[in-house]
């Protein structure tokens, strides 16, 4: 454990007079200026401010600093700036230098490692994305929206769950997918929704990236459309990859 000594030094005195905080008149007052120096294993700080005590001359008596009168005051803030500390900085111990080295060591160390991770999330953010609005693989998944009519009026009907990729055509990015039996409302919670089990009915669409995070598949009769975009930064929650 480090402990702390405190002690003072006593550098300047001298008598001076000054009206009594318990009386009228003017007395003789010793004025003494000490060095405040707080000192540790790993450091010896002597304060720049003096310690500043008045006592009266004829009996040694202190006037506490609560009793001290203006004129006092002024003239303490006064003393301190016309007898200024000697010496008043901090030194360290050999001890102390070791410390403080070894905590620049390890607080340097802490800002590399928070560095080199939000760098980290910043590229796998970015690869993610490139990744997300690539073209599909076989066995890839997607959460988004399924918009498809059911009706000969073409009245669209949307519902949300995941699809999984069956067949690319790099060469027109025409792909095949099924939906997932889980098909309902938009959730944020992606991954609570089924993504195991799919129809057996294949459906066919091109592949387009119509943002940084946002896919579409759409149908060649334009009926059938597939839509996933990526809420915030949760890449993951959107695609699933086969490998």
């Amino acid at each position: 454990m480090l402990r702390r000594k405190e002690s003072i030094e006593l550098y300047k005195s001298f008598e001076s007079k000054f009206v009594s905080p318990y009386s009228e008149t003017r007395e003789l007052i010793k004025v003494q200026l000490y060095k405040q120096i707080v000192s540790s294993k790993i450091s010896v700080n002597i304060k720049k401010k003096p310690l500043v005590v008045f006592y009266f001359a004829s009996n040694g008596l202190d006037i506490p600093k609560e009793d001290w009168t203006y004129e006092m005051k002024q003239s303490a803030k006064q003393y301190a700036l016309d007898y200024p500390v000697p010496g008043a900085e901090r030194k360290y111990s050999s001890f102390g230098k070791v410390t403080n080295a070894i905590a620049g060591i390890i607080v340097l160390l802490i800002c590399v490692t928070i560095f080199y991770y939000f760098n980290q999330k910043v590229i796998q953010l970015k690869n993610d994305f490139v990744e997300f609005t690539s073209l599909p693989k076989i066995g890839d998944k997607y959460y988004g929206a399924i918009t498809q009519s059911i009706s000969n009026s073409d009245i669209p009907e949307k519902s949300y769950g995941w699809i999984k990729i069956i067949y690319v055509n790099p060469a027109d990015s025409i792909i095949s997918y099924r939906t997932s039996f889980d098909l309902g409302e938009a959730t944020f919670n992606t991954l609570d929704t089924d993504y195991t089990n799919f129809e057996f009915i294949i459906f066919e669409g091109k592949f387009k990236v119509t943002e940084d995070r946002e896919i579409k598949i759409i149908s060649p009769n334009k009926k059938m459309k597939f839509e996933s975009q990526v809420i915030h930064k949760d890449v993951r929650n959107y695609k699933i990859s086969a490998n």
